[in-house]
């Protein structure tokens, strides 16, 4: 799938870039969407994806993008106002197994590593495994092959002082929602596609959809971190729900210990 190719307004270009390259990714293992589409975009940042999707169905689509962060969901509101001719519903707060305010690390020069499950207790565990991902990301040309010829270990140094900026954390309250709570409140459905890039908190959003609902989602995409740990506990719920489940791991994602779940009703 192409990039999108909406301008939309960001906190770090270089992030845009990076979310740009992983939507496609989404688009896989029978995954598709098609004129007249309801998407859920769970975790949407400032919007990437939503502005893929939009862009795939020539704006035929009704999306529903979550993002609790404050300064991340400002921009997503501003983005959803300025690019998606009211298509987009832009809401101030994130999904989880109840009704509940969590506490939300903010990386102003990182965003995309914002998280309910990231604090100072492990930020550098964290950005010891985000440095190993990118590192293969590099060997493996992802970033130009001059970079390609400098060998590991300096690599690994050089990317570990750029992450840095993860441990520059600020906190947010933020509240959190059951999907099915949602489902109700705005009167949604079917969901032809729910996306979910949630940062380490991928069960705790798909525990929040009552089985009443479970029938509605006709496609879901999930990226799990930690994968050795939450893979099976993912695929095994999409798999009871009636889905047809594929995993996916490349390098780059085995080195940061995340992977890819598919799932599509026959």
């Amino acid at each position: 799938m192409a990039m999108s190719a909406i301008e939309l307004h960001s906190i770090n270009r270089w992030e845009t870039s990076f979310l740009r390259e992983e939507v496609g990714g989404y688009f896989t293992h029978g995954v598709e969407c098609t004129p007249g589409a309801t998407v859920l975009d769970v975790g949407a940042n400032i919007g990437v994806f939503s502005a893929a999707v939009y862009e795939r169905l020539d704006g035929d689509v009704r999306i529903y993008a979550f993002e609790p962060v404050p300064p991340l969901h400002a921009t997503l509101e501003r983005n959803a106002r300025e690019f998606f001719n009211g298509r987009l519903i832009a809401l101030p707060y994130g999904l989880a197994s109840r009704d509940d305010e969590l506490d939300f690390s903010y990386v102003p020069a990182a965003t995309i590593f914002s998280s309910s499950s990231r604090d100072q207790g492990n930020i550098e565990a964290e950005r010891r495994r985000v440095t190993a991902s990118i590192v293969e990301m590099i060997r493996r040309g992802g970033l130009g092959p001059a970079l390609r010829r400098v060998p590991a270990p300096v690599l690994t140094l050089l990317v570990s002082r750029k992450l840095r900026v993860m441990r520059q954390l600020e906190t947010h309250r933020v509240t959190v929602k059951p999907l099915s709570s949602v489902l109700d409140e705005q009167g949604i459905d079917h969901i032809d596609l729910l996306k979910v890039d949630v940062e380490g908190a991928e069960l705790d959003v798909l525990r929040g959809i009552e089985e009443r609902h479970w029938p509605l989602v006709r496609q879901t995409v999930v990226e799990v971190e930690r994968w050795q740990q939450n893979r099976d506990a993912v695929r095994d719920l999409l798999l009871t729900r009636g889905f047809t489940v594929v995993t996916e791991q490349d390098p780059v994602q085995q080195a940061g210990d995340i992977g890819m779940v598919f799932a599509v009703r026959p």
